[in-house]
C-alpha cells in the first residue's frame, strides 16, 4: 500500500537499498557537502563543482559502501536554486551511476554552446 502511495515521487537518482540504508553518522561531511552548494548560475564552473565534490566525498570511507554510491547519495545536498530544481525534474530513477550524473550535470549546465565562442 505504502508503495502506491509512493510511486511517481521517487527521486531520480537510485541508490541500492542496502546502501540507502547505511547511515551516515558524520554530520561533518553533510557539512562540508553543503558548505559549497551550486546554484546553476552563469557564472558557476560546474566543473569546479564536481572537482570539490570529489574532494570532500573522498576523505571519508564507509565499510562496505562504494565510493560512488556515497557520491549518489549526497550529491542532492550540494545543489540549491536552479541546480536543485533540475535534479528534481529528472525522470524518477534516471539517474543510475554517478557517471550518469556527472553526464547529466555538465550537460545542463555547462553545454556544448558555453564551448562556442561565436
Amino acid at each position: 500500500m505504502l508503495e502506491a502511495l509512493t510511486e511517481g515521487y521517487e527521486d531520480a537518482i537510485v541508490v541500492s537499498r542496502n546502501t540507502s540504508r547505511t547511515t551516515f553518522r558524520s554530520a561533518g561531511l553533510l557539512n562540508l557537502v553543503q558548505n559549497k552548494q551550486f546554484f546553476g548560475h552563469d557564472k558557476e564552473d560546474p566543473h569546479a563543482h564536481i572537482r570539490y565534490f570529489n574532494k570532500i566525498t573522498s576523505t571519508m570511507k564507509f565499510p562496505n559502501v562504494p565510493s560512488t554510491s556515497v557520491k549518489l547519495m549526497l550529491f542532492p545536498f550540494s545543489l540549491e536554486g536552479a541546480a536543485r530544481i533540475w535534479l528534481d525534474k529528472e525522470p524518477p530513477r534516471s539517474i543510475l551511476t554517478w557517471d550518469d550524473l556527472v553526464s547529466k550535470f555538465i550537460n545542463k549546465f555547462f553545454p556544448p554552446s558555453k564551448n562556442d565562442k561565436s
